[in-house]
C-alpha cells in the first residue's frame, strides 16, 4: 500500500481519567534510516499507562502525549537503507504512540511475530515477555520458591511459565477459575486468593520456610502479607501499584529476616536496548509451545471508543484490554 499521509492516534490531552483522552489526527512524519512505518492491528493497553496519564506517577510524560506503548500489526513502509520487509508481521513493547491506526517505529523494536500467534496473541504478550524477562533476573532463584500474585494475569503467566523453565518452584496466587491457566503454565502449588488464607497456604506449602522471593504488582493492599511470605534474607519485588502506592516502610520491618525490598524498574534489567525485543521473542516462543501462556482478553475495542477502553482496564478486568484500530 502507499504511504498514509495522516494517522489517527490517541491523546493525553492533561492529567486526569479517561475524560482527557481525545483522538487526533496528525501528520506521518516522513521516514528516516532506521525507521519503519507499520499499520496497527492490535493495541494492548497497561496500567502502568493510566499511572503515567494521571500526572502523579513517579514517570512523567510532558501533556499531551500519544497513549500506548504495545501492539501489533503489518509494516507498510521502511526508511533509507532500513531492514523489514513490507508485508511482515510484527509486535512491539515499548513504542509511544502505538494506540493508533499507524506508528512509526525503530527497526531495532520490532520482533517478528512466529506464525502460531495472531495479532491479538501478541499484543497480549510483549509487553507481559519483556516485564516478566526483567523481572526473572532480579532475584537469584534457581532451585528455590517464590510467590506470584496477580499469576493469572498477562505478565503473571508470562512469569510463572519463565521461572518454571528456569527450575523454579513457583507458588502462583489466583482467584476462582483462573487458577487452572496458572497451573497449565508451569506453577508448583497455586492458592485461590478468594478462598484461601494467602499466608497460612504459602506458609503450609513451604514447611513453614516461606519464600525467596515475591513477584508482587499489586501495592498497597498486598504489601504487609508480601514481606510475610518471605524466608530470611527473602525479596519482594514490587512492580505495579494496581491498589495503590506501597506505604512508606521502617527499615525495622526488615530487621527479623534480614529482608530485603525493591522497586522494580525495568530500564534497569537491560543493558541496552538491543535486549527489548530478545527479551519479547523469548515470550513469544514460549507462548507458542504453550497457549495457556496468552492472557485471556476482557474487551476488544474501537480506536474512537478508546475512553470506554481505558475505563475497562481501570476496572482491573480479568484479562487484557485491546484496541482494534482497524475496525
Amino acid at each position: 500500500m502507499n504511504q498514509p499521509a495522516q494517522r489517527r492516534v490517541a491523546r493525553a490531552l492533561r492529567a486526569g481519567g479517561p475524560e482527557v483522552i481525545a483522538v487526533e489526527v496528525e501528520e506521518v512524519p516522513p521516514l528516516r534510516r532506521g525507521d519503519v512505518l507499520v499499520r496497527v492491528e492490535t493495541a494492548g493497553l497497561n496500567h502502568a499507562e493510566t499511572l503515567i496519564r494521571s500526572g502523579a506517577y513517579t514517570v512523567r510524560l510532558p501533556f499531551p502525549f500519544p497513549l500506548g506503548g504495545e501492539g501489533s500489526g503489518v509494516v507498510v513502509a521502511t526508511g533509507p537503507e532500513t531492514p523489514g520487509s513490507v508485508g511482515t508481521r510484527v509486535c512491539w513493547a515499548a513504542v509511544l504512540g502505538s494506540c493508533a491506526n499507524f506508528v512509526v517505529a525503530p527497526a531495532q523494536m520490532l520482533v517478528p511475530i512466529p506464525e502460531a500467534l495472531s495479532f491479538e496473541d501478541a499484543a497480549c504478550l510483549a509487553v507481559a515477555g519483556l516485564t516478566a524477562g526483567g523481572l526473572a533476573r532480579v532475584w537469584p532463584l534457581k532451585g528455590r520458591e517464590a510467590v506470584v500474585w496477580g499469576a493469572a494475569g498477562a505478565v503473571g503467566r508470562m512469569l510463572v511459565a519463565i521461572l518454571a523453565s528456569q527450575q523454579i518452584k513457583v507458588i502462583g496466587i489466583a482467584s476462582g477459575k483462573r487458577a487452572d491457566a496458572v497451573r497449565a503454565v508451569g506453577a508448583t502449588h497455586v492458592i485461590d486468593r478468594a478462598v484461601d488464607h494467602v499466608r497460612e497456604a504459602v506458609h503450609a506449602s513451604t514447611g513453614g520456610r516461606g519464600v525467596a522471593a515475591v513477584f508482587d504488582p499489586i501495592g498497597a493492599s498486598t504489601w504487609e502479607t508480601s514481606l510475610q511470605l518471605l524466608a530470611p534474607r527473602g525479596c519482594v519485588i514490587s512492580y505495579g501499584e494496581l491498589s495503590g502506592p506501597v506505604p512508606p516502610m521502617n527499615l525495622h520491618q526488615l530487621f527479623s529476616g534480614s529482608l530485603f525490598v525493591t522497586k522494580y524498574n525495568g530500564m534497569r534489567w537491560i543493558d541496552n536496548m538491543a535486549e527489548i525485543p530478545a527479551l519479547i521473542s523469548d515470550g513469544l516462543a514460549l507462548a507458542a509451545k504453550n497457549r495457556a501462556i496468552i492472557s485471556d482478553v476482557a474487551g476488544r475495542f474501537e480506536l474512537n471508543q478508546v475512553i470506554d477502553a481505558y475505563r475497562e482496564l481501570e476496572s482491573n478486568p480479568h484479562g487484557k484490554v485491546l484496541v482494534l484500530p482497524g475496525v
